[in-house]
């Protein structure tokens, strides 16, 4: 379904790539966040550097967001 709405066979490789790569990133953040709220995590788990991990959590997903929407550009240079 996914695939169908994105026109997934209209993109070049790199921009599925970046897609692929967008959509894991969103997906595993929101695994990770879901853990941590039934309790298979801590937030303190995912400190790096002395910031909090529900700020590490959030920086996972928008690399997720940023990655898809550069690999959905459809900007044509003529």
């Amino acid at each position: 379904m996914l695939i169908k709405y994105f026109k997934f066979n209209q993109l070049s490789k790199i921009q599925k790539a970046l897609l692929l790569f967008g959509l894991f990133m969103q997906g595993l953040s929101l695994i990770l966040f879901i853990g941590v709220l039934i309790g298979i995590f801590n937030f303190d788990d995912f400190d790096i550097f002395g910031h909090s991990g529900i700020r590490t959590i959030a920086a996972i997903a928008v690399m997720g967001c940023l990655s898809a929407a550069i690999g959905l550009n459809d900007i044509k240079e003529e």
